[in-house]
This record gives structure tokens, sequence and C-alpha cells, in this order.
């Protein structure tokens, strides 16, 4: 798996156990008053459906709760993944048991005002049949949105271009995905899009090669070579980044007045440099050479 893919919390698994365990206890004494002294609690005038809503909701809670940390553990164990990190596949676990705890809680509410979940649903069909309907691209959104953190093709921390939109992915929920831009800008794109568009995931691909065109002036474009120069010794900061002897400056079209360039290297696999950051310095000296060379 790519570590760079993979986005760091503050150790939340292991807070996410500890407050199982305390749970846990209180749950299972909550249960375990239930079951033994059910005679008493209703001598106190508590309604049987108060029992049985509580029962459901605490033995539901609790087997979520386990079954969820059980797998998320076991998948850490099995990609040896650091404490306190969280890729798409737990991201994908924690949504899955979000939607069972709301199942459960809504079912445990019915049950408290003695009316039986399934009875309803079985009444209401027609009516559910019409929500469904009504909520069809929510609903798409939300298997899309499954498809897409299982899959792990696209990952939290991942550069990718969908369509126009081009940055990172900062986080992906059951309705849309987030994508910091260049530009700082958070655009939100809905994972029925993302599923159906083609994407370009720049952190995966096995080379991370980096480009940017731009225009001179015929007069200031005779000597490729010179300006080729120029660029790599204005990068001289970010040597240790890119791999030696990529440097390419090429011609890509010469118009009446205007010639167009695009210039690219390639980054080491790991370099922890932002391609954006190396880009924009690139640019300023190309400015700066343009610059300068209208002076002379």
């Amino acid at each position: 798996m790519n570590k760079k893919s993979i986005t760091p919390t503050i150790n939340l698994e292991r807070k996410k156990r500890i407050w199982f365990l305390v749970k846990a206890i209180v749950f299972i004494a909550a249960l375990f008053a239930i079951d033994n002294f059910r005679n008493q609690i209703l001598a106190f005038g508590i309604p049987e459906h108060y029992l049985k809503a509580l029962r459901l909701y605490l033995y539901a809670d609790l087997w979520i709760s386990f079954i969820r940390l059980a797998v998320v553990f076991y998948y850490q164990q099995k990609h040896k993944l650091s404490k306190g990190v969280k890729s798409n596949f737990i991201l994908g676990i924690d949504h899955i048991a979000n939607i069972l705890h709301t199942f459960v809680l809504i079912g445990a509410i019915l049950l408290l005002f003695n009316i039986d979940p399934i009875n309803l649903i079985t009444s209401l069909s027609i009516v559910a049949a019409a929500i469904a309907i009504l909520s069809k691209d929510y609903i798409a959104n939300m298997i899309n949105g499954m498809l897409i953190m299982f899959s792990e093709e696209v990952m939290i921390g991942d550069e990718i271009k969908i369509g126009e939109v081009k940055g990172k992915v900062t986080d992906i929920t059951l309705v849309n995905m987030h994508i910091v831009n260049d530009d700082e800008d958070l655009i939100y794109i809905p994972n029925s899009m993302v599923f159906t568009s083609q994407i370009f995931n720049y952190t995966k691909r096995s080379i991370r090669k980096v480009s940017f065109d731009f225009d001179l002036k015929n007069e200031l474009a005779t000597d490729v070579a010179a300006v080729e120069k120029h660029i790599i010794d204005a990068l001289s900061e970010y040597h240790k980044y890119i791999k030696d002897d990529s440097y390419v400056l090429r011609i890509i079209k010469i118009n009446e007045n205007f010639t167009s360039l695009k210039f690219q290297f390639v980054l080491h696999r790991h370099s922890e440099v932002r391609e954006k950051d190396i880009r924009k310095a690139a640019l300023r000296h190309v400015l700066k050479y343009i610059g300068d060379a209208k002076q002379k």
C-alpha cells in the first residue's frame, strides 16, 4: 500500500479501543441488570417496551462497535499500518458502522414508543419505495462512495485530476469527495461523478513528472539551451528532489510572434516536496528571465 495515501490521525484507533472498553463495561452492567432484575425494574413502573428498546440498543451497539474494531485491527495488522493512521478501507468501515448505529438507534426509538419496527416498515413499504425513488441520487452517491473507499484506487492524500479539477484528496464522504486545488480552494465533487469520470491519479503513477507550459517572444527563444539552463540553475534548491538528467525543455509550437515551450522534470518517487512549489518557483524565474531580457 502506498504510504503517501494514508492520512495521519492523533492515535484515533487507540482512543476508540479505550472508549469501547469503558462503554462495554457500562453496557454489560446495564444488560446484566435488565436480565436479572427485570421484575424489580418493572415494579418501579417502567414499561416493558422501554426495557426492550434499551436492550436492543445496548446489544446492537456493542456488537457493531466490537466488529468494527476487530475488522480495523485485522486490517492494520495485515497491512502493517502504524498506529494512528487511517486509510480508505477504515474510512469505509467507519461509514458502514455509523449507518448501522443510526438504524439501531431508530429501531430503539420506535420500540420506545411501543412501535414494532418490522411491522412499521412493512406497512410503509409504499412510502419507503417513494422515498427511495426521490432520494435515488443520494443513494447512488452513497453506493459510489463506498465503492471508491473499498477499491482504494483513489485514496486520501492522492493528487488527482477529475475533469478540470486537479488537487489533493482530503476526505471522502458518503456524498462527495473533497479536493483542495493549488489555489487552496476546497472543491466538493459528487461521488457519482467521480465514479463515472476519467481520473488521473498522479500519486500512483510509476514516476512523478512535473511539467508546465509558457510562451516566449520569438526573439527571446532563439537560444533554447540558455533558457533551459536558466530554469535548471534557478531550481538549485530543489535539485535533491529531482532526478538527474530528467530536465527537458521542448518547443511545442512556433507562432508568428510567440514560441510555446514545455519544461518538465521527474521527481524522486518519495520526495516530500510539493509539485506546485517547484512549479511556482520555476515560473517565477521564467518571468524574471523575460524581464531581464527586456532590459538588455
